[in-house]
C-alpha cells in the first residue's frame, strides 16, 4: 500500500510540474509576443505618420469622401472594439463579404487594400493590445453574430487575441466570400490557436511580408 501511495505521489508530483511548465511557457509566450506588439507598433506608427499625407490626398482627391472607416470589432473573449481603416470603398460593407471584384471599392482603394496599407491605422488597436500581430482577423460585430449562429464553435477562435495577420490569411488565396469559405478559414483558425508559438508566428510575419512585397511588385 505504501509504495502504490507513494507511487500516486510521484504520479502527481509530476503532473504538477508539468502543468506549471505549460502555464509559465504560455505566459512567457503572451509576455514576449506583448513587446514585440509595442515595438512593432511604434514602428508602424512611425511608417504611418509618413504615408499619411499621401493616402488621406489621394482618397480625398478620388471622391471627397472620408479617410477613415470606424468599424466594431470582436475581440478576445468577445469584448468589442473600435477599429479604424483607411477608406477602401465607396460606402461602408456593413459587415458583408468582400468580393475581390467589389465593384464598392475605389481606384485608391483596390490599391490600398491590395497592398494592405489600409489596415496600417489599426497600429493604434495593436499598441493598446486590442490587437496582436499576429492571429485570428477580427469580424466586424453584425458577421459575428451572423457565422456564430450559422457555424458550430465558431467562437472558439475569440479565446486568443486577434491579430493583424494570421495562418488564415498566407493559408487561404482570397479572404472567404461565402459561408463555406469562412468554415475552411475557422479551420485555419483553430490550427493557429492548437499549435501557437513563437515559432509559427515567426513564420506567419515572414510569409506575411513576402506575400506584401509581391503584391506590391505586381
Amino acid at each position: 500500500m505504501k509504495n502504490k501511495k507513494a507511487e500516486l505521489e510521484e504520479i502527481m508530483r509530476i503532473l504538477l510540474w508539468v502543468v506549471f511548465f505549460i502555464i509559465a511557457a504560455l505566459i512567457a509566450y503572451s509576455i514576449f509576443k506583448r513587446v514585440i506588439d509595442i515595438i512593432a507598433s511604434i514602428f508602424i506608427g512611425i511608417f504611418l505618420i509618413i504615408i499619411f499625407p499621401f493616402v488621406a490626398f489621394s482618397i480625398k482627391i478620388e471622391d471627397t469622401g472620408k479617410v477613415f472607416v470606424v468599424q466594431e470589432r470582436v475581440g478576445q473573449g468577445g469584448k468589442l472594439f473600435k477599429l479604424r481603416k483607411f477608406r477602401s470603398m465607396k460606402v461602408d460593407d456593413e459587415g458583408k463579404w468582400v468580393q475581390e471584384d467589389d465593384t464598392r471599392h475605389t481606384k485608391v482603394g483596390k490599391f490600398i487594400r491590395k497592398t494592405r496599407i489600409d489596415e496600417l491605422p489599426q497600429v493604434w488597436n495593436l499598441f493598446i493590445g486590442d490587437i496582436s500581430l499576429i492571429g485570428p482577423r477580427p469580424d466586424i460585430k453584425k458577421l459575428w453574430y451572423d457565422l456564430s449562429a450559422e457555424i458550430p464553435y465558431y467562437q472558439i477562435r475569440n479565446i486568443v487575441k486577434p491579430g493583424l495577420s494570421g495562418w488564415a490569411q498566407i493559408t487561404q488565396n482570397l479572404p472567404p466570400q461565402n459561408m463555406e469559405d469562412t468554415k475552411i478559414r475557422l479551420s485555419y483558425d483553430l490550427y493557429y490557436i492548437k499549435h501557437r508559438s513563437i515559432l509559427l508566428d515567426l513564420k506567419i510575419a515572414l510569409r506575411t511580408i513576402k506575400t506584401l512585397i509581391s503584391r506590391s511588385g505586381s
